[in-house]
């Protein structure tokens, strides 16, 4: 009987790359080997940074800290429903230093180990109803997942070491999901240029395109290119990589009910701490346009000012083709029907004149006041569709609030202050920068809520609702 052959010699490290879509070995000298291993042994299963890669963060591979984990449970809310584990936050929050350094040392060994605990890649949906939507259609439907509270944990860890990298490489008009970025910056950013074709004399044509289940369609192939070339980390990618492979959900009811297993092929876990930033990484790469870009992560827009409607229309349609072939390309799915455009000018004799913007030779529909990020943007940007919306949804709201005390009773101070600022205030000060300085809003003021804010009939020094509506409430006018 023969003897067995040896085994083969082990393979030199090297760097992986993918280029072009071709795998590529890049052979390390002899120096760099002897490095490897020295590293590999002092420092355990820690990898080596790609050849060529900027040194970002000295500690990007290394064990989890617990000041880090320190951090990211200071971002958990109590009072949140668990995941597949029923692990609630209340039980992490509350944790020993000895439960927080086995911890610790439980994440750096996942991440070392490129491994995850089946627990942590399956998900609950509980699918809400949208309002006013037939409940026949299962698109009348909004899921929520539920994931697993120690894997968000870890989400957030990863994010904080990561987020300097990539939002160093993210463009300026992405705004979604960004350290001191927020909506009001895009709708006031869009605002001001439109004002700038006012000034200049120019029409201006925004075309605001609607993604099919962006987050749900995201190629992993790609968005690992993507990465491989956003994080100078291999390690590091393929963890992130890790969460994302396997996946799987189960469809909860109300009546406890529950459908079978489903897999995920492609897409970022929605209800995940790190989907938004890998989204941004996913289409951070949007190719260049004559149209001004505006997003906040799958919300795009682009706008172009032209002084004739020819000039104007030509120049969307090449972007929209140009921005379309990416979207294809990438395996991202345009909702020609949710696709909207809407022209922005001050010519009373042209407010009937359409857009003509063509997707796939079918017509966008055009609409007079299309909302943008929750903003309603009419032709001539007076907001008045907006402020009429907002003022029937903050009337209501304190019509609400203004049931929880009467005359001689009621709800603490304290308690109407928090209700009123979380559905009243909030409601009426968003986007406030962007309406409340237009030249062109609506001239004559109107009391928010017809007086709702104003206090009630009664004996105002014993009743918390006259108090506090008299003195800390302001009379807000639109």
């Amino acid at each position: 009987m023969s003897p067995s052959p040896p085994p083969p010699p082990p393979r030199p490290p090297g760097c992986t790359l993918l280029t072009h879509h071709v795998l590529l070995t890049v052979r390390l000298s002899t120096a760099e080997i002897v490095t490897f291993f020295v590293s590999f042994v002092l420092n355990g299963t820690r990898r080596r940074a790609p050849v060529g890669a900027a040194s970002v963060d000295s500690n990007l591979s290394g064990e989890f800290t617990a000041e880090e984990l320190s951090e990211a449970m200071s971002k958990l809310k109590p009072g949140k429903s668990p995941g597949r584990d029923n692990i609630h936050p209340e039980f992490v929050i509350h944790q020993s230093t000895t439960t927080s350094g086995w911890l610790c040392a439980f994440y750096t060994s996942c991440y070392q180990r490129l491994k995850l605990p089946k627990t942590w890649r399956r998900a609950s949906v509980i699918a809400l109803p949208k309002p006013n939507k037939p409940a026949e259609d299962p698109k009348s439907y909004r899921p929520i997942s539920l994931l697993c509270v120690p894997f968000k944990i870890l989400e957030r860890m990863i994010h904080s070491r990561i987020e300097p990298v990539v939002d160093s490489q993210l463009p300026r008009e992405q705004a979604g999901f960004r350290r001191g970025r927020s909506t009001a910056d895009q709708v006031t950013l869009l605002c001001q240029d439109i004002e700038d074709s006012f000034q200049n004399n120019e029409k201006a044509g925004v075309v605001y395109l609607d993604l099919t289940a962006a987050y749900d369609t995201v190629w992993h192939r790609g968005l690992h290119l993507k990465l491989l070339r956003t994080i100078p980390d291999r390690h590091m990618v393929k963890f992130i990589m890790e969460t994302l492979s396997n996946r799987s959900f189960i469809l909860q009811t109300s009546s406890g009910q529950c459908s079978r297993l489903r897999r995920l092929k492609n897409g970022v876990p929605q209800g995940s701490v790190l989907s938004p930033m890998l989204f941004n990484v996913y289409i951070h790469d949007l190719p260049d346009t004559v149209s001004r870009k505006y997003g906040y992560a799958d919300d795009l827009a682009i706008m172009l000012s032209r002084p004739t409607w020819k000039a104007m229309e030509e120049g969307l349609n090449e972007d929209m083709g140009t921005l379309v072939a990416y979207l294809r390309r990438w395996r991202l799915q345009l909702s020609v029907g949710k696709t909207v455009a809407a022209a922005y000018h001050l010519s009373t004799r042209e407010a009937r004149r359409e857009l003509q913007v063509h997707v796939d030779n079918k017509c966008l529909e055009v609409q007079q006041a299309p909302k943008y990020l929750g903003v309603r943007l009419d032709r001539t940007l007076s907001f008045k569709q907006h402020l009429e919306e907002v003022k029937a949804k903050v009337t209501s709201r304190v019509a609400l609030i203004r049931r929880l005390a009467g005359t001689t009773w009621g709800a603490s101070a304290k308690t109407l202050r928090i209700s009123t600022q979380a559905l009243v205030f909030s409601a009426a000060e968003y986007c406030a920068p962007v309406w409340s300085r237009s030249p062109h809003a609506i001239k004559d003021p109107a009391v928010l809520g017809a007086g709702a804010l104003s206090p009630p009939q009664g004996d105002q020094g014993t009743n918390p609702v006259g108090c506090y509506a008299t003195h800390s409430v302001p009379r807000w006018t639109l």
